[in-house]
C-alpha cells in the first residue's frame, strides 16, 4: 500500500474558504477532496509527485483568488473527466450539475484527433472561450491550472517546456490580464520568459537585485515623503512601493531600443485612498510639487479598461530627484485591479454566475460569435491573439455611447461593433464631425459617426481595411455568401443556354430528376457546381440522355458558356454604379491609395487619399466619401495613366534633353512639357508623363532627384 505525504489537508482547504466565507458545507469539500484522491489513485506527475497534488495546487490558488464554493470544488475536481473514469453524469450526481459544467468547461477535448499540434490547440482555445462565454469561473479555474502547471515547469522535457511557456506568454497571460488578474499575469509572464529567454532573465533579475540592495532605503524615503504629502492636505492613505517585474521591464526595453540603464521608470509606488474624490486630489497634489513627464499621464476612473480596471497613472520626476510611476486608486479599485473578476463577481453573496457589468465580458461573447462563423481555427487563433493582446481605444457615439476597440482600429470596424448591419451597410464615416474614408484609423476621444446606406455591401478591398476578428469575420462571411451566389448564377445561367441549344423546354420536376440523379440536394447546389467548373454540361446531358431515353449529341456542347474567371472585374474595387467625371486636383495611378467622392447629379470622382481638394469636395452638398481600391488585374493590363510632375532646376545646355532621356529610360512616356518662369538661373518645368503604376513613377523621381541639375521633383496633387 502506498501512503502520500499530503501537504494540503481538507482542512486546510474549509479553512481558507471560511475566511472570506460564511456559508461553506464542509462535508461537500471533503467529498469532493476524497472524490479526486480515489480516481486520480495513484496517478504521478512528471516530477514524482502523486498527480492528486495538482488539484489540491489549483484550489488553493483559487482560495487566494476568494473564489466560491463551487469554484473550489470544481478546481479540485478539473482533471477528473480528463484523466481519470469520472463521467459528467457522475460530477453532476455527487455535487451539483453547476460543478459539472464548471469542470466540463476546464477539460481539455482529450479525445481531438489530429496530426497539428496548433489545431488541437486551438480546438481546446474554442472550447474554452465556448465554456467561458457562459460562466466566467471556466477561464478563471483553467488560469489557476495554468499557472501551478508553470510553476512545476522545470521537470517536463525542453521542448515541451518552451512549448507551454510559448503559449503561456501568447494567450494565458493576456487572458489573465484581461480579465484582471493581473497577479497571475506577471507571475506567468516571468515564468515563461525565464524558460524562453534565460540568459536575459537572469541579468534583468541579478540588475533588478542588486537596484534593489541599493535602492531598498530610497524607497522608503520616496514613499514616506508622498505620505507626508498626503498627510499636509489631510488625506489619509496606504503607499507601497516596488520595483517592475523582469518581463515589464524587458518589455519597456525592447519597445523603446534602450538599454537597462537608460531605463529609468523601474519604481512605481501605489496610493491608495478611500475615495474617488481623494484620487484626484492627492494627484493634484503631487502634480503641484514634481515635474511631471508629459505624455504619461492616464485617467482610467473617468475611463475604465474593458476588464473594469480604474486607477489614476501618472510619472513624475519625484522625491530624490527619481522618476517615478504613480498609481492612484480607492480600497475597492485596489480590489479590483488585484483579484480581476474574482473581485466584482457576486457569487459570495447570491450564487449569480454573473458580473455585476453585462458588458465586463463582452470580449468573450465576441469571441464566441465568430467561432460559430469561421471554419480556418489556425486563422482563428491568430486572430484570437490579435484581439486578446490589443490596447485599448475608446470612441464615442452620436449619443455619447462610449464603444472600446482594440487600438489600430478603423472606423469601419466601428462601424462592426455596434452591429454587423451597420458595417456590411457603411457608407460614409464621419470622425468629429468631418467626413473620412471608411480605412481612418480611431483614436482614444473620437465621436464617430456612420451612415449606413442598404445599397452599400462589403466589397474584397474592406478586409485590409480592418482589424478586429468581428469585422473580418463578418466581411468575409458576408463576402464568400456573395460569391457563391454570384457562382451560382453563372452556372444557372450556363444550363439554361446549353438547353436552348438542343432547342428543348426541360421542366422544373426534369431540373429536380437531374439533381437528384447527379446527387445534388437542390438546383442550386447543382448550378454552383456548374459555374465553379465541377460538372460539366456534357455530364449533364449524359444523365439526361439516361433519363429521358434519348440520344442527344453530347458534342454540341464543346465548352462551358462562360466561367467565372472570364468575368471582366473592373480595375477598382468599391465603384458605385455612378458615371466617372474626371478631376483636375490629381491624377490616381495604380498603387496609389485612392477613394471616390459621390456627388448626387453629378458622379463620382476619383481622388489620391492625400489630395488637397479632397476635404472640400467630401463637405459638398449631397457628397460621400468611398472607399477605393484599385485591382490586381489593373497592374497587370499594363496600360499607361498620366500624371503631372513639378521639376525645379538650374539652367544648364542639354538638361531638358536629359531629363527627357531619364524619363524614357525608366519606361515613361512625355506626353506634354511645359516651361515656367526663370528665375535666378533656376526654373519650374511642368512634365505630363504616362506611367504604368505608382512603382514606375517612384524609380522615375528618385533617378530624376540624383540629376546634379535638378533640385526638386513635386508630382501635382492639388
Amino acid at each position: 500500500m502506498i501512503v502520500w505525504l499530503i501537504l494540503i489537508t481538507q482542512q486546510d482547504l474549509i479553512s481558507g474558504i471560511r475566511e472570506y466565507c460564511t456559508d461553506v458545507d464542509d462535508e461537500l469539500i471533503k467529498r469532493a477532496y476524497l472524490f479526486t484522491l480515489e480516481k486520480h489513485g495513484t496517478q504521478l506527475r512528471e516530477s514524482g509527485d502523486p498527480f492528486f497534488s495538482h488539484p489540491v495546487e489549483v484550489a488553493e490558488i483559487l482560495i487566494s483568488l476568494k473564489m466560491d464554493q463551487d469554484t473550489v470544488i470544481a478546481g479540485i475536481l478539473h482533471d477528473t473527466i480528463e484523466d481519470t473514469d469520472a463521467t459528467y453524469e457522475e460530477i453532476a450526481e455527487c455535487f451539483s450539475e453547476k460543478v459539472a459544467k464548471i469542470v466540463d468547461g476546464v477539460t481539455k477535448l482529450s479525445k481531438f484527433e489530429s496530426s497539428s499540434l496548433a489545431e488541437r490547440q486551438t480546438e481546446n482555445f474554442r472550447k474554452l472561450l465556448m465554456s467561458a462565454a457562459s460562466d466566467i469561473r471556466v477561464l478563471i479555474i483553467k488560469l489557476a491550472d495554468r499557472l501551478h502547471n508553470m510553476r512545476t515547469l522545470k521537470f517536463k522535457k525542453k521542448l515541451r517546456r518552451l512549448y507551454i511557456a510559448k503559449e503561456t506568454l501568447e494567450i494565458y497571460a493576456p487572458l489573465a490580464e484581461r480579465i484582471g488578474m493581473v497577479g497571475i499575469k506577471d507571475e506567468l509572464q516571468d515564468i515563461a520568459f525565464a524558460e524562453l529567454h534565460p540568459e536575459i532573465y537572469k541579468s534583468i533579475k541579478s540588475r533588478l537585485k542588486h537596484l534593489y540592495d541599493v535602492s531598498e532605503n530610497m524607497i522608503s524615503s520616496i514613499t514616506e515623503e508622498i505620505r507626508w504629502l498626503a498627510m499636509n492636505i489631510g488625506i489619509p492613505c496606504i503607499i507601497t512601493g516596488r520595483l517592475k517585474t523582469p518581463y515589464s521591464i524587458w518589455e519597456k526595453i525592447k519597445v523603446r531600443n534602450i538599454s537597462f540603464e537608460q531605463l529609468a521608470d523601474i519604481m512605481a509606488f501605489r496610493i491608495i485612498v478611500d475615495s474617488i474624490a481623494q484620487c484626484y486630489q492627492i494627484l493634484g497634489c503631487i502634480h503641484r510639487n514634481y515635474l511631471v513627464i508629459p505624455g504619461r499621464f492616464r485617467d482610467y476612473i473617468s475611463t475604465p479598461k474593458n476588464n473594469s480596471y480604474q486607477s489614476l497613472h501618472t510619472s513624475v520626476i519625484g522625491p530624490l530627484n527619481k522618476r517615478v510611476e504613480i498609481q492612484i486608486r480607492t480600497r475597492e479599485m485596489h480590489q479590483i485591479a488585484e483579484l480581476g473578476v474574482a473581485a466584482h463577481c457576486d457569487y459570495k453573496t447570491s450564487g449569480s454566475q454573473k458580473p455585476k457589468n453585462p458588458n465586463d465580458y463582452r470580449w468573450i461573447r465576441n469571441l464566441v460569435s465568430i467561432l460559430e462563423n469561421t471554419s480556418n481555427i489556425e486563422e482563428f487563433l491568430a486572430n484570437s491573439k490579435t484581439e486578446i493582446l490589443s490596447d485599448t481605444v475608446f470612441c464615442i457615439t452620436p449619443k455619447g455611447t462610449i464603444m472600446s476597440l482594440p487600438r489600430g482600429s478603423s472606423a469601419l470596424d466601428f462601424a462592426y461593433a455596434i452591429h454587423s448591419d451597420v458595417g456590411n451597410h457603411a457608407s460614409v464615416a464621419k470622425i468629429n464631425g468631418s467626413p473620412v474614408p471608411l480605412r481612418t484609423i480611431v483614436e482614444n476621444g473620437d465621436q464617430v459617426e456612420i451612415v449606413v446606406d442598404p445599397k452599400q455591401v462589403p466589397s474584397q478591398v474592406w478586409e485590409g481595411y480592418v482589424t478586429t476578428i468581428k469585422a473580418k469575420t463578418t466581411i468575409k462571411k458576408f463576402l464568400n455568401a456573395f460569391e457563391k451566389e454570384r457562382i451560382t448564377m453563372i452556372g444557372k445561367s450556363n444550363f439554361y443556354d446549353c438547353i436552348e441549344l438542343y432547342n428543348i423546354d426541360v421542366t422544373d420536376d426534369e431540373v429536380k430528376g437531374l439533381c437528384k440523379s447527379l446527387k445534388f440536394e437542390s438546383p442550386p447546389q447543382m448550378f454552383y457546381a456548374i459555374g465553379s467548373a465541377q460538372l460539366t454540361m456534357r455530364e449533364i446531358i449524359a444523365v439526361y440522355n439516361e433519363m429521358k431515353g434519348m440520344n442527344l449529341d453530347l458534342h454540341v456542347v464543346k465548352k462551358q458558356v462562360s466561367s467565372t474567371s472570364s468575368e471582366d472585374k473592373p480595375p477598382i474595387f468599391g465603384l458605385p454604379d455612378l458615371p466617372i467625371v474626371p478631376v483636375t486636383c490629381c491624377s490616381p495611378i495604380p498603387g496609389d491609395k485612392i477613394v471616390g467622392v459621390a456627388i448626387d447629379g453629378i458622379g463620382l470622382e476619383i481622388h489620391i487619399e492625400k489630395c488637397q481638394t479632397l476635404p472640400e469636395r467630401g463637405h459638398e452638398p449631397n457628397a460621400k466619401v468611398l472607399d477605393l481600391a484599385w485591382s490586381k488585374k489593373v497592374f497587370e493590363a499594363g496600360k499607361k495613366y498620366p500624371v503631372r510632375l513639378y521639376i525645379t532646376s538650374t539652367y544648364e545646355p542639354g538638361n531638358l534633353s536629359e531629363i527627357a532621356t531619364v524619363i524614357e529610360g525608366k519606361g515613361g512616356n512625355i506626353v506634354n512639357l511645359k516651361i515656367g518662369e526663370r528665375c535666378d538661373n533656376v526654373f519650374q518645368i511642368q512634365v505630363e508623363v504616362e506611367v504604368t503604376d505608382i512603382a514606375q513613377l517612384i524609380m522615375i523621381n528618385a533617378t530624376l532627384r540624383s540629376v546634379p541639375f535638378v533640385s526638386k521633383v513635386d508630382r501635382l496633387c492639388s
